[in-house]
């Protein structure tokens, strides 16, 4: 009785993680490219954040990638790309329940409203440098 109760509540799970893995590991997808650079805000590097490549037509998917101390590497398709940059710091006051808070810091302008664009080429050259500045933000 508790296996038949164990394999009706994990067998179907199970078997979508397998479904999910298998689904990204095979070829004659789309073609990716190395993309890597430099973030930078006001100056600084940016410690810990997220670079997204978005299809300029909004047709495609989404590549993301980390940012650490300033620097991110990911796999991109080719085209023109919309680039989203977010990231987050610990607030000078803790939250409500006494654990850190962390804010976003970087403006709208270059996430959510972004206007920054990168065209990744089949050929290579896909190295990108972002100097955001708080004051180019828009209000």
């Amino acid at each position: 009785m508790l296996i038949t109760v164990l394999q009706r509540r994990w067998l179907p799970l199970g078997s979508m993680i397998a479904l999910l893995i298998l689904a990204g590991c095979g070829g004659g997808g789309v073609a990716e490219y190395s993309v890597t650079g430099t973030v930078t805000f006001d100056g600084q590097p940016v410690e810990k954040g997220e670079i997204r490549f978005v299809s300029a037509d909004a047709q495609g998917p989404a590549y993301a990638g980390a940012i650490e101390n300033g620097k991110f590497s990911c796999k991109v398709t080719e085209g023109k790309k919309r680039v989203e940059i977010a990231a987050t710091r610990e607030s000078a006051a803790p939250a409500a329940d006494g654990l850190p808070d962390y804010v976003s810091y970087i403006p709208a302008a270059y996430n959510t409203e972004s206007t920054l664009e990168a065209e990744v080429k089949a050929g290579g050259g896909n190295a990108f440098t972002f100097d955001l500045k708080s004051q180019d933000a828009k209000p």
